[in-house]
This record gives structure tokens, sequence and C-alpha cells, in this order.
């Protein structure tokens, strides 16, 4: 709203809002690392629950090259702990 080459602002008509506590909120994706830091989980387990299907993975590599990064999806190794504890 301008009135006499002057702005006026109007009030807010909301609250701000602020940043939540995210502490216990676990990421979508980690590395191989994340999972040992976490959970406690080998590597060479993690990489045998992988290839039986039982953890889902992704590899992310530019085209054309060799290598790229490994990400878990953490919550399925979440998931999968779980199910052993039944």
């Amino acid at each position: 709203m301008l009135t006499d080459n002057k702005r006026k602002y109007m009030p807010l008509t909301t609250e701000p809002i602020a940043a939540g506590n995210t502490s216990q909120t676990l990421p979508e994706f980690g590395r191989v690392i994340d999972v040992q830091k976490l959970f406690g989980v080998k590597r060479g387990i993690l990489y045998r629950w992988i290839g039986d299907g039982k953890v889902k993975s992704v590899c992310i590599r530019e085209p054309g090259n060799i290598q790229g990064v490994r990400l878990i999806h953490l919550a399925s190794v979440r998931d999968y702990i779980n199910s052993q504890m039944q």
C-alpha cells in the first residue's frame, strides 16, 4: 500500500515461525558410515542385507564415472532391525 510516495507496512497477521526440535528426526538417506554410527551395524553385514534385499540403497554417480556414492535408506535399516525383534 503506497500513499504519498511513502511506504506503509501492514502489521503481521500471523506469528513468525521458529525451527522445531529435529534432534530425534532421522534423515531419509545416509552413507555406510552413518549406518555404522546410528545402528552399530558393520559394513559387511550392511552390504549383505542390501544384497539380500532386506535394506534399500542406491548408488549415485555421474554418467561415465566408475565411482559414485552409495546412499542407504535409513528407515529401511530401522524397519529391518525392528522386524528382527519379533
